[in-house]
């Protein structure tokens, strides 16, 4: 994401370079942030997301899951937010991954952090998209808070999770791959 910020009149989700080709924006747009305020808050939630899910969240699935989710939220954004021009950040993404990760601890019977993180990320995304997004955080990062793209993020994340938890796939720690 570091790197992304160097490149991003490059890999910014605009609508406009989209339709005309520019098919990797709903991908790249994820990686992308308004400040370094902004990348710093979603690098902390990366970090906390690690700490809560070490022991259940192999790097397999995480990378897989930020491969989806990246897809899932670009194009949820681009096909239901018509409005929407210009997108940055990882949040949605990060949403999704954090309840990608509360369905691995539920897989390895961790079921408090699963169940407890599932719960408050699903509320908050709902209480945002009945309140609008955090005011402090849009304040911080320069623009609204895309809300909806924290939707298209834990509906990704869904199904990943119901993979994931009928499969019960027994998923490697994150640090043995």
């Amino acid at each position: 994401m570091l790197i992304a910020q160097f490149f991003q009149s490059d890999l910014v989700f605009y609508r406009d370079l989209i339709n005309t080709g520019q098919w990797w924006r709903l991908i790249s747009g994820n990686f992308t942030h308004s400040n370094y305020p902004h990348l710093l808050m979603n690098l902390a939630g990366l970090w906390i997301l690690g700490f809560l899910f070490i022991d259940s969240l192999s790097l397999k699935t995480f990378l897989l899951s930020v491969t989806f989710l990246s897809l899932s939220v670009g194009f949820g954004l681009y096909l239901f937010d018509l409005d929407l021009q210009k997108y940055y950040g990882f949040s949605g993404v990060l949403y999704g991954l954090f309840l990608v990760g509360a369905s691995t601890a539920i897989v390895k019977k961790d079921y408090l952090t699963g169940i407890a993180v599932a719960i408050i990320i699903i509320a908050k995304v709902i209480w945002d998209l009945f309140n609008g997004g955090s005011t402090s955080s849009a304040e911080i990062i320069g623009i609204p808070v895309a809300v909806h793209a924290h939707l298209y993020g834990i509906l990704g994340a869904i199904i990943i999770g119901a993979i994931l938890i009928l499969f019960k796939k027994d998923t490697p720690p994150l640090l043995h791959g």
